[in-house]
């Protein structure tokens, strides 16, 4: 029997849909009388995500995440946006990859490692080299739970993004800048979220996330790196430490230290826009067809969709920037 996706895009009130989606996200609720019920966080192959419910729950019923689903499920709406009100449903075996999010450029290995070899100092650029064959993770992590970058290659995206925000702001501010210094910090700076989400669910969350942060983390990671670096003077030992250690900028957002050099306050605003670009992109990518406005909750406001969402197209990759005076040809640079 052929089992077909369902396409959100395609959702009418009233409609009695069937076809596979993929569940990112089923949590047992109640109904006022006690009854217990089930809501699910539903996504289709073009990555539009709509919430669906099933009031009728079998004794026992239950599903893990991420999971493919067969549904069989009449469209509704609520409080202006479209749902599944499902009647039947089964687990589904196949490849859940087409369904997760991906990077927004193809690039980012290659940009990388350009950004690494135009560091002059040979110790710091080894360093961040060597990195990710210490912690190869990096090269796959998601950067967060939710907030931005929740998905595959999600941290080396963001930590090429603010490097080379970082390398404009050198370059705006040159002279009073150690820009080796600043774009190593930059790539390294979140470090401490290797392994931290798995690539297939990034809502679940590491122990260590909670016992120790991703800043605390990244600081033992990136001391653990220094500890076989003797090319590398004191000075930029302890501004690279200091950099992770004050990246988020206050105690109360995180941050081990607040930022005391122009390389950190840089660096922090730079992880800041960065963040919140992306975490924009990703709620515009997960808007349904219908929506004029969403809610963004890492600021706690609402965002315009626009009349042609391109950040909701999963595959309009951004085009490579080929004025990059450090991107070199991409099969020069190691994978």
């Amino acid at each position: 029997m052929q089992h077909y996706a369902l396409d959100f895009a395609t959702l009418v009130v009233g409609q009695v849909v069937e076809g596979i989606a993929l569940a990112f996200r089923v949590e047992r609720r109640h109904k006022k009388s006690g009854e217990p019920f089930l809501e699910f966080g539903l996504r289709d192959l073009e990555r539009r995500e709509v919430r669906a419910v099933k009031w009728d729950v079998v004794d026992g019923e239950e599903y893990s995440c991420p999971r493919l689903l067969y549904l069989t499920a009449t469209v509704r709406e609520y409080q202006g946006k479209r749902e599944l009100h499902v009647t039947e449903c089964a687990e589904h075996d196949g490849d859940i990859t087409p369904y997760l999010p991906g990077p927004y450029r193809d690039d980012n290995r290659a940009v990388f490692y350009a950004l690494a070899d135009s560091i002059r100092d040979p110790g710091l650029a080894a360093l961040v080299k060597r990195a990710v064959n210490t912690f190869p993770g990096f090269l796959m992590s998601p950067a967060s739970a939710r907030n931005h970058g929740a998905y595959r290659e999600g941290l080396l995206e963001h930590s090429v993004n603010v490097a080379r925000i970082s390398d404009t702001a050198a370059s705006l501010y040159n002279g009073a800048v150690d820009r080796d210094l600043l774009i190593a910090g930059a790539l390294l700076h979140d470090i401490g979220k290797v392994g931290l989400h798995p690539v297939d669910a990034p809502d679940q969350v590491h122990p260590d996330a909670r016992l120790l942060g991703h800043v605390v983390r990244g600081i033992r990671m990136v001391e653990q790196l220094l500890s076989t670096a003797d090319d590398i003077d004191e000075e930029r030992r302890a501004g690279l430490l200091h950099l992770i250690a004050s990246h988020h900028g206050q105690p109360e957002w995180g941050a081990a230290v607040r930022p005391a050099t122009i390389e950190a306050w840089i660096l922090h605003y730079a992880d800041q826009l960065d963040a919140s670009v992306t975490g924009a992109r990703d709620v515009l990518r997960a808007a349904s067809p219908n929506e004029a406005w969403v809610w963004f909750p890492m600021r706690e406001s609402r965002l315009r969709v626009p009349p042609t969402n391109g950040a909701s197209d999963p595959d309009g990759q951004d085009e490579p920037d080929t004025a990059l005076s450090y991107l070199d040809d991409s099969e020069d640079v190691p994978f």
